[in-house]
């Protein structure tokens, strides 16, 4: 042997490449998987109405506490509406958040 490392393509440059395409490959399968499983949570109504999304925006759960059925109807409807929208954005941002590693420079450069 000549001692030198193991090389897969013979060409450090390209070695290096794989190597950061490889890490890339990892971070975004890592990043789906957290997408997955993000919820976003909003609460309304001094707590007595709350709403889980998805990272879509899809509802995943909605509680409702029996003291806010004393709310009325409308006001009922206004609080869930209030709470979705803070769910909502809650996944939004995190989901923004996840995305943005993404953009992390694998070369260490910095940002444009």
């Amino acid at each position: 042997m000549s001692g030198k490392p193991y090389s897969p393509t013979g060409d450090p440059e390209a070695d290096r490449l794989l190597t950061v395409i490889g890490e890339q490959t990892t971070r975004m399968e890592e990043v789906g998987r957290n997408l997955a499983e993000a919820r976003g949570h909003g609460r309304a109504a001094d707590g007595h109405v709350s709403v889980e999304v998805l990272a879509s925006g899809a509802l995943a759960a909605l509680r409702i506490d029996p003291r806010a059925l004393r709310l009325g109807s409308e006001a009922l409807a206004e609080a869930i509406l209030e709470a979705s929208g803070e769910a909502v954005r809650d996944a939004a941002e995190q989901s923004g958040a996840l995305l943005n590693s993404l953009l992390e420079d694998p070369f260490g450069n910095q940002p444009l």
